[in-house]
């Protein structure tokens, strides 16, 4: 009986004197056998992240969901690169229907016999998708979310019968200064009704809205916040949905 070994997951170290520190990840997804991989589970994401880079080798459709919970349920932004024979590229975003919110075409992103390096960044709703290994360079989709969410976890996989080679560099990457006029950055609240339900931080009597916005700004992990008018009660929540129930909340805007 022959058997036949496949590389799907590969760790590369190097030493710095005192500790071994993960330099590159390699993982194998394969359509229909070995797809919707959880990248926390190989190292390759952690919940503190707001981003990742990674090479894949391929002919086409890398898909990547950000996930809201690590269960994989909830609302996620769903990101295809090179999708549709390599002629299209995507972001999409699920609370409870999915929805197209950005799109590109450019034929060969992907390259079936090379690695093309691609990142991928979240911070503060702020979803990017750029080639190269340099965080704000070469964007190519963008969508700016007024009710973003953290993301709990990262899945990559592929279709259409696709066989990819990923490799992830958990370490931290070269960043580009985004364009700025101010140094001055502004926060204020708005009021969405069509986000998903978020964690509930803490309870609070405040008599008015304004001092319930100035409580959840004194809270690092607060971003948004529910006004019961009548009863005077303040809601503080996390960016952390728990489902994809519809609410209606003041949203922190960074």
């Amino acid at each position: 009986m022959q058997i036949t070994f496949q590389l799907i997951f590969r760790l590369v170290l190097y030493h710095t004197g005192m500790d071994f520190i993960v330099a590159s990840i390699t993982i194998r997804t394969i359509d229909g056998s070995l797809n919707d991989l959880k990248l926390s589970d190989y190292g390759a994401f952690s919940k503190t992240d707001s981003s990742i880079q990674f090479e894949v080798q391929g002919c086409a459709d890398a898909l990547i969901t950000l996930h809201a919970s690590s269960s994989l349920s909830g609302p996620d932004y769903y990101i295809i690169i090179g999708g549709w024979g390599n002629t299209r590229s995507q972001i999409s975003k699920t609370v409870t229907t999915e929805q197209l919110v950005d799109l590109y075409y450019y034929n060969h992103l992907m390259d079936c016999y090379s690695y093309q390096n691609f990142w991928i960044s979240w911070q503060k709703g702020r979803i990017r998708v750029g080639s190269g290994n340099t965080l704000n360079d070469n964007v190519f989709l963008l969508y700016d979310d007024m009710c973003s969410f953290t993301i709990q976890e990262v899945v990559i996989s592929t279709g259409w019968w696709r066989t990819l080679d990923w490799i992830f560099h958990p370490q931290a990457i070269p960043t580009q200064a985004a364009s700025s006029t101010s140094d001055i950055i502004e926060a204020f609240y708005v009021k969405i009704s069509d986000c998903p339900t978020f964690e509930i931080i803490s309870t609070i009597e405040k008599p008015l809205s304004a001092r319930c916005a100035i409580k959840c700004r004194l809270i690092d992990n607060c971003k948004g916040y529910q006004y019961n008018k009548e009863s005077e009660v303040c809601i503080l929540l996390s960016e952390t949905a728990i489902n994809g129930t519809l609410t209606t909340i003041y949203r922190l805007i960074e």
